[in-house]
């Protein structure tokens, strides 16, 4: 029996992205592991439903052998075959982020020799995790730089908390090695804005967009290419998402709607955290570092990808990357600018 990769899910970062990292890194690269303590430190510890729907879904594009996928289990084994592709239907059963479960599958799916198609049920804008769109248009491109080609189609948005959405996706195959390098961001290119919501009343998207746009324009005369949305959606709730295209880099910005706060207030916040970022250094921002980590540990070219700030997230998927083998390093100090880079493998 091959050795097993054992992995604490109580340190560093200690969430989810512990377990996804780890099931990403063992399906492409073939070597099971053991994770222990998951999530001890949270409020609700052990597997909830979004981590198991990443699990099975994982399980599913591998043929793994796995033990321990219940909720609220401490700990899991994985161990899997190699990815193939195919028509995958993922249900998270919950309003638990369904990008997150994408961003499992998508990288080891497109290892594979053919197009895979993916459909993934639950929440589409969820707290604490990409929103479908900073997905779809800000996560895409920036993988797309490696060779690594999704297009995602929002059926039904689902806001949290009652979650609802849908989103389909169809993965490439991908051509490797392949490398990517962003050592500055060069200069601001264009602003893109969208701003959504459904299931409102009230003109809460465009209330959004006007208090951003007033923000941006007072402060800095920045204007900004946008799009106002009115989507198909299971449940209410709204969202803004600003990105700024440099030369070289990319960044953005992306806030949801709550009850009982002001579209406006929404808006402007977006608009000065995007301001903010704009003084910063670093070629992507602080979520994007992290959430490019495994694309840029499969690609097998290694890579180096400066970013506004360096995170416990970044942090801990750059350990979990290393764990399986291929070498990864943050440079710089935590809350400030840094850098990830991954070697060639």
């Amino acid at each position: 029996m091959a050795r097993l990769i054992s992995i604490d899910g109580a340190v560093g970062e200690g969430g989810g992205q512990i377990l996804r990292t780890a099931l990403a890194l063992s399906t492409v690269t073939g070597q099971g592991f053991q994770i222990t303590r998951i999530r001890a430190g949270r409020l609700q510890p052990g597997l909830r439903p979004q981590h198991l729907a990443a699990v099975r879904a994982a399980t599913m594009i591998s043929n793994a052998k796995v033990g321990g996928a219940f909720e609220g289990s401490p700990d899991l084994r994985f161990e899997p075959g190699p990815p193939a592709a195919g028509d995958f239907r993922f249900d998270i059963g919950t309003a638990g982020a369904a990008t997150l479960v994408l961003q499992t599958v998508v990288p080891p799916l497109a290892t594979a020799s053919a197009v895979s198609r993916i459909e993934v049920t639950g929440g589409t804008h969820v707290p604490a995790s990409p929103p479908f769109h900073y997905f779809s248009r800000h996560w895409t491109a920036l993988v797309a730089r490696l060779g690594l080609h999704v297009r995602p189609t929002l059926v039904k948005a689902g806001f949290y908390p009652k979650g609802g959405g849908e989103i389909r996706a169809e993965v490439e195959p991908w051509t490797r090695p392949a490398t990517l390098r962003l050592d500055d961001r060069g200069p601001l290119l264009k602003l893109r804005g969208v701003s959504g919501e459904g299931r409102l009343k009230g003109s809460v998207a465009e209330r959004q967009r006007e208090a951003a746009a007033a923000l941006l324009w007072e402060s800095r005369r920045l204007e900004v290419e946008w799009e106002t949305l009115d989507l198909p959606s299971a449940s209410p709730g709204s969202f803004i998402l600003i990105e700024a295209v440099f030369e070289r880099g990319r960044c953005a910005v992306s806030r949801l709607g709550e009850r009982g706060v002001r579209a406006e207030v929404v808006g402007e916040g977006a608009a000065r955290e995007l301001l903010k970022l704009l003084e910063a250094e670093g070629a992507v921002d602080a979520h994007a570092a992290d959430q490019l980590a495994l694309p840029l540990a499969l690609a097998r070219g290694g890579g180096r990808v400066t970013t506004i700030e360096v995170t416990a997230h970044l942090e801990t998927v750059a350990s979990i990357v290393s764990l399986f083998g291929i070498p990864a390093r943050v440079e710089g100090r935590r809350g400030g600018p840094g850098a990830l880079e991954i070697d060639a493998h």
